[in-house]
C-alpha cells in the first residue's frame, strides 16, 4: 500500500531551532544549545503545548543566567517569546536573579542601565515586582521580615496577630514607619532591639507601636538566599505580608488560632486557613 505523505508549513521559526526541537522530542541529549536556541525551542514548546520541553528550557535558561548574559536573556525573552505571560515570566526570573544577588532596587536599576538596556525593557522588568512587598517573587502570606539594610517602606500591607489570653486576634494594617536602632552583636533571636520600633496603621485609623526585634537567622524562616545568610533580619514578630488581599481569616477580622509559644517568643504560631 502506498504511503500517504502530508506536508506542513512551519511558520515564524528558524530551521535550526525546529531541527533541535525535533531532536529533543525524540530524546536527544547533550545538545550544544545557546541562549537564543533555548528561547526558540521554548517558544516552540509553548506553541505546541509540550510542557516537559517547555519546563526543561525554562529551567535550563535559569541555570545559565549570570550577570554577563542577563541582558542577552532579557532581550531574547522580549524578542523570541510570542506568549506575553511566558515572556514576562522569563523577565521576572531576571529580576529574581538580580534581587538575590544585588539586593536593593537602586542597585538593580543601576545594573540594568549600565547594561545599556532599552528604557522600555527596564521599565517592563521593574514593573514585574509586587507592588506591595516590592519583590519579584511575591511574599504574600509569608512572614514579614526584612533585612536591616532594606526596612519595610510606609504603606506596605501586612497582617499582624496579637495574642490575648488563649486567642489570637489578626489585624489588617499597613506599615506607617520603621525606626531602626543599633543591634548589639550578641543579641539573641526574637529579642527586642532597644530604640527600634515599628508603627502600624490600623484599618480603623488608629496606630499601634510595637518593638522591633532581631529575628531568627534560620534560612527556612525567611525568603532570603545564601548571599544574605549573615544579614540581620528584623520584624516585630507575628506579622505576614498581605499582598493579594486574600481573606485568610473568617469572622469579624480574626478567628481562633492555635499557638505554641514560649515565654519570650511571640513570633511563631500556626494559622489554620485554606490557601488557593
Amino acid at each position: 500500500m502506498k504511503a500517504i505523505k502530508h506536508n506542513f508549513e512551519i511558520k515564524k521559526t528558524k530551521i535550526k531551532a525546529f531541527e533541535l526541537f525535533i531532536q529533543i522530542i525524540y530524546g536527544a541529549g547533550n545538545l550544544d544549545l545557546g541562549i537564543k536556541d533555548m528561547f526558540e525551542i521554548l517558544d516552540l514548546a509553548d506553541f505546541y503545548i509540550i510542557e516537559p520541553i517547555k519546563g526543561k528550557m525554562i529551567e535550563a535558561i535559569k541555570n545559565e543566567m549570570t550577570f554577563e548574559n542577563l541582558k542577552t536573556i532579557a532581550d531574547a525573552a522580549s524578542t523570541y517569546i510570542h506568549h506575553e505571560e511566558l515572556a514576562n515570566g522569563m523577565l521576572k526570573n531576571c529580576g529574581k536573579f538580580l534581587q538575590s544577588n544585588l539586593g536593593s532596587s537602586d542597585q538593580i536599576l543601576d545594573f540594568l542601565k549600565d547594561e545599556l538596556m532599552e528604557p522600555e525593557l527596564i521599565d517592563k522588568i521593574i514593573d514585574l515586582k509586587c507592588e506591595n512587598c516590592d519583590y519579584f517573587k511575591c511574599k504574600d502570606s509569608m512572614l514579614a521580615t526584612f533585612p536591616e539594610h532594606k526596612p519595610l517602606r510606609p504603606g506596605v500591607k501586612v497582617k499582624k496577630w496579637i495574642r490575648t489570653g488563649d486567642e489570637t486576634q489578626m489585624l489588617e494594617c499597613s506599615i506607617s514607619t520603621v525606626s531602626l536602632a543599633p543591634i548589639p552583636p550578641n543579641l539573641r533571636p526574637n529579642k527586642q532591639i532597644d530604640g527600634g520600633e515599628i508603627v502600624l496603621a490600623l484599618s480603623d485609623g488608629s496606630e499601634m507601636r510595637l518593638p522591633l526585634k532581631k529575628m531568627s537567622n534560620n534560612e527556612f524562616d525567611h525568603w532570603y538566599s545564601s548571599p544574605l545568610s549573615r544579614v540581620n533580619f528584623l520584624s516585630t514578630g507575628g506579622m505576614i505580608f498581605r499582598c493579594k488581599d486574600k481573606d485568610i481569616l473568617s469572622g469579624a477580622g480574626y478567628r481562633r488560632i492555635t499557638t505554641n509559644l514560649g515565654d519570650d517568643r511571640d513570633s511563631d504560631c500556626n494559622i489554620d486557613y485554606d490557601s488557593d
